[in-house]
């Protein structure tokens, strides 16, 4: 932030001293004063009072004055003991072309993540916070993806872990799980809305140590970093009309433009979310299907292992960068399906796709149905996971190149003889999903409210939150009903692959689906007779 600076020197051969400070003066541009008084008044409380500390210079200590009176103003304490010492102490400072030594620079704070994004300003919406007492948003909210690193914002000593996101009495803490960290000059820190603390108690930090990494626990929607800022004192001067010392941030911060987000951590080529959909939902591919594609400007598709091998080149005609999943399929209708029997079906097809390049295949789809394996092939996640990861290792031990995902689950709560709840199920089958090479996960949505539900559009921030460190695929998206037009479905599409592009970890989103021929007359995006409905019309018009 522009410093306020002013250096006092001693009234005694005040214009040797004046003379003295006069290249500094001239380089970095601050006001000069004999009177202890008069720097005490510049701008104050926001200046930096550089002292020549002369002995006997000022008839008292001055360095303790200005502490017992003024200890809210920062110092900058040179000793010296001549006009000449002052000349050279400056004169070195020139030289490193630096207006304060380390000890008594301004106090800044580092960027604490990769994205130079605010995402929510300091003091704005004071609609919201004033129920909590104070003027406006109490810090900074920074862009931050679940799993992102935080870094401390400037050297100091960790004083605070919350570990549990909890108070002390067990109810949740408005910060989440965070981390608080002492400065000099009686600045604190505090990182909130972590999704693990890395930093513990008492530990000394450099400005840019990661300490924790980023979610959105505590009173917090969609992962981000809250950062607070405390001076002491701040409050009680009058130097904020925030309570508990809190300031702004804002002119500490070191210029975000200097920060470069990471790389993809996920080996994604496309280093975006791909416009998707899937094929033909009972069958392979038709000649009819491919001006659909070609119409929508499609970037992936997924297809069933029941697809036919060479409609891979002609995908590949239409769109030489088209990403292509593949998903192992079986009927598991009224019959136990061992794994080492699904291994094997999947290997006569999977062998064709593999050898066409194709590296990305999604094992089977919504195991917690009871018409997809759940009460015949597995009785919970549990022993649905052992099924996955034995299908996985008989699979990858003959096409070490393959990725294989977990299967997108049928989102939403128990429904007796049909579904176990989701979250219930993947929490049970927790490890074979973190063993996984990719997760898969399903939204569907009735209405433009409900696609930004977190049931229902947004089913795939709670995959984020668990694993912030998979790739996702969205493998299955639509609005199902019958009483929206195709037109309005078309537009919501868009909007859904428009705010999935840039999504961290986000590979593609294929809508539900290409065509059928029968079952799904309200998701396909061509009738039988070949004639496009308006939703690869608008998917293909769209602006990105």
């Amino acid at each position: 932030m522009p410093e306020n600076q002013i250096i006092l020197l001693p009234k005694q051969n005040y214009y040797e001293w004046v003379a003295a400070a006069r290249d500094y003066v001239l380089k970095f541009g601050p006001n000069v004063t004999p009177d202890p008084q008069s720097a005490a008044n510049y701008y104050a409380p926001n200046q930096v009072i550089s002292i020549a500390n002369a002995p006997d210079g000022y008839g008292r200590d001055i360095v303790q004055w200005f502490k017992d009176n003024y200890p809210n103003i920062r110092l900058d304490v040179i000793n010296v003991g001549s006009p000449a010492d002052l000349k050279n102490a400056l004169a070195a400072r020139i030289a490193n072309n630096t207006q304060f030594t380390q000890e008594s620079a301004p106090f800044t704070l580092r960027w604490p993540t990769d994205y130079p994004k605010i995402t929510q300003p300091f003091g704005v919406n004071p609609d919201i916070y004033r129920r909590f007492g104070l003027p406006g948003h109490e810090g900074l909210d920074i862009r931050a993806p679940m799993g992102a690193n935080l870094y401390a914002a400037a050297d100091g000593t960790v004083f605070q872990v919350n570990a549990t996101g909890k108070l002390q009495n067990g109810s949740p803490h408005a910060y989440g799980i965070h981390v608080r960290i002492q400065h000099r000059d009686g600045y604190q820190t505090i990182y909130a809305h972590m999704q693990q603390a890395l930093a513990t108690e008492g530990q000394q930090v450099k400005a840019g140590d990661k300490i924790g990494l980023a979610d959105s626990t505590g009173n917090s929607t969609g992962s981000h970093l809250h950062l607070t800022l405390k001076k002491q004192g701040a409050t009680a001067a009058g130097l904020t009309n925030y309570p508990n010392d809190i300031i702004d941030p804002t002119p500490f911060l070191q210029d975000a433009a200097v920060v470069t987000p990471p790389p993809d951590s996920f080996g994604w080529a496309y280093r975006r979310c791909l416009v998707g959909v899937n094929g033909r939902a009972d069958g392979p591919l038709t000649e009819a299907d491919y001006p659909v594609l070609q119409a929508a400007r499609v970037e992936a598709i997924k297809l069933m292992s029941t697809a036919r091998p060479e409609s891979i080149d002609r995908l590949r005609q239409i769109n030489p960068d088209m990403f292509i999943m593949v998903r192992l399929f079986a009927d598991f209708r009224n019959r136990r399906v061992r794994s080492d029997e699904f291994a094997s079906w999947s290997d006569d097809g999977m062998a064709q796709f593999y050898a066409r390049g194709v590296r990305y295949f999604e094992v089977h789809n919504e195991p917690n149905l009871q018409i997809e394996g759940w009460k015949s092939s597995w009785q919970d996640g549990k022993e649905f996971g052992r099924w996955l990861t034995d299908v996985i290792n008989r699979l990858k031990a003959k096409y070490p190149e393959a990725k294989f995902g977990y299967p997108g689950l049928s989102p939403g709560a128990s429904i007796s003889g049909q579904r176990v709840d989701s979250w219930a199920f993947l929490g049970q089958s927790d490890e074979a999903a973190r063993a996984a090479d990719f997760m898969c996960c399903h939204c569907y949505w009735i209405n433009d409210a409900d696609q930004l539900a977190a049931t229902g559009g947004l089913v795939y921030e709670e995959y984020r939150r668990r694993y912030p460190n998979k790739q996702l695929f969205i493998t299955e998206f639509s609005n199902p009903t019958d009483n929206t037009d195709t037109r309005t479905k078309g537009q919501q599409y868009v909007n859904y692959y428009k705010r999935l592009r840039s999504v961290a970890g986000m590979g593609a989103a294929f809508s539900f689906v290409l065509s059928a021929s029968a079952y799904f007359p309200n998701e396909a995006w061509r009738l039988e007779d070949g004639t496009l409905t308006d939703i690869p019309k608008i998917v293909g018009a769209r602006n990105f």
